[in-house]
């Protein structure tokens, strides 16, 4: 650190790393979060709940640093972790310069509020975008960001996504899941077709439509009232519950889903729900976050919104 600096900027400080030094590869800072969770929970497995990560990848990450730094950092036992010489000199840095950065970061949030929620497509299009004015309205100063993933898993892997709107039963550890409601099932279908449906014992005459590749849904219905008798893996198979709905609407079959996300067409007459049985099957849908992301204003903002217009529904 005492090497004159190379660095040609004015005003860069004398005596300080040039930028050779400050650019030469060092561990990803994912790492240095990794330790310093580890340090001050003492334990992999604690570390990686707090990280929304495997244990797997916290231990890599831990490793990651004892290669780079060619020493231990941990004294590893039955209880937990303790933390070395050479552990306690690196957390004092990792923390200094974890800090300086987190402390930046919120500066530049009060400057530039950003929120990005990620979402089931027929969620979004079917829920969320007829609501987007009262979202907005709640949430002055903020933009909000969307985008869209057919994954039900709560993964927060991808730095930039906030809060994820995930159909599950609410249990993910190191998560905070805000329910909105319960998800419900009934079949839909074309006036034509609903005409031919006397009792759920013809569905074995029609085309079955199916929202994903497990078949739950038409299963969990069918024995709700009683007929397994019909076979619910037959039909056509669609990767979201947008295509299988605008596929009844157009007459190829009798699709499966909550009413709430067909309820424009169920009002336009284009689908109708041909018997009364809804079914549930234990799954809802959550806003969910990581508990640490708890103490954001911005992530609290929309989460709340989120549930206030579920309740009004």
């Amino acid at each position: 650190m005492t090497r004159q600096s190379k660095n040609p900027q004015p005003g860069y400080a004398t005596h300080a790393y040039p930028l050779a030094d400050l650019t030469r590869a060092l561990p990803p800072l994912t790492a240095f979060q990794a330790f310093v969770a580890g340090a001050q929970l003492g334990s992999i497995s604690k570390a990686a709940d707090h990280l929304c990560r495997t244990q797997g990848a916290v231990s890599r990450q831990i490793q990651q640093l004892e290669a780079h730094y060619r020493c231990a950092l941990f004294v590893r036992h039955a209880s937990g972790l303790t933390l070395t010489a050479e552990g306690s000199e690196l957390l004092t840095v990792a923390v200094s310069v974890l800090t300086q950065l987190v402390q930046h970061a919120d500066i530049h949030a009060r400057t530039a509020s950003v929120v990005t929620l990620r979402l089931p497509s027929t969620f979004a299009i079917r829920w969320l975008l007829p609501r987007l004015a009262d979202i907005n309205h709640a949430l002055p100063g903020t933009e909000l960001r969307i985008s869209t993933s057919a994954d039900d898993t709560p993964d927060f892997t991808m730095p930039d996504v906030d809060a994820i709107v995930v159909r599950g039963t609410g249990q993910w550890a190191g998560m905070d899941a805000v329910p909105l409601f319960a998800e419900q099932l009934t079949p839909m279908c074309t006036s034509e077709m609903a005409a031919s449906l006397g009792s759920a014992a013809d569905l074995a005459h029609v085309t079955l439509l199916h929202p994903g590749h497990g078949h739950e849904e038409w299963r969990c219905w069918l024995e709700s009232v009683g007929a397994r008798h019909i076979d619910a893996d037959r039909g056509l198979v669609f990767d979201t519950l947008e295509l299988t709905l605008t596929a009844a609407a157009e007459g190829h079959g009798v699709a499966i889903g909550d009413p709430r996300m067909a309820r424009d067409r169920l009002r336009a007459g284009t689908l109708v729900t041909p018997f009364i049985d809804v079914a549930q099957n234990g799954l809802s849908y959550f806003v969910v976050y990581p508990s640490q992301r708890a103490a954001q204003s911005k992530i609290r903002a929309l989460a709340d919104v989120l549930f206030r217009l579920a309740q009004e529904d």
